[in-house]
């Protein structure tokens, strides 16, 4: 099953990075937009359909590390902050874009961080 998994994972993110350099070279920003949009989309459905299948387990320390947890709002903003890039980038507007290269730096740096931070503490 996990094969499984992984390996529509690595399609959908494959066509995404397929889809995103067309767009972006071909200067169509609203495709840009829609493909990187329609990949979260199928990325964030395909992780719910696998999750549901696994038991959680749920206690008092896990309720507090979740309701603690910023990754899930880093995450949303990088989302759209990339769409914003990518629709700049597709227009020809690069120096907007490259303006938008410092927050979405930070985001991951913020992510990569509670990411490690969270899987430290449980």
């Amino acid at each position: 099953m996990n094969l499984k998994y992984e390996g529509l994972l690595a399609g959908l993110i494959a066509v995404m990075v397929i889809g995103l350099a067309y767009s972006t070279k071909s200067g169509k920003a609203s495709l840009a937009v829609g493909i990187f949009l329609l990949g979260v989309l199928l990325v964030y459905a395909l992780n719910r359909y696998y999750n549901s299948r696994v038991e959680r387990v749920e206690d008092e320390r896990t309720e507090l590390i979740s309701a603690k947890s910023t990754r899930n709002a880093f995450a949303v903003v990088n989302v759209i902050l990339f769409a914003e890039y990518l629709w700049e980038y597709s227009n020809g507007n690069t120096e907007t874009a490259t303006k938008l290269l410092i927050p979405l730096a930070v985001g991951v740096v913020a992510l990569v961080v509670s990411q490690y931070y969270y899987e430290r503490v449980m």
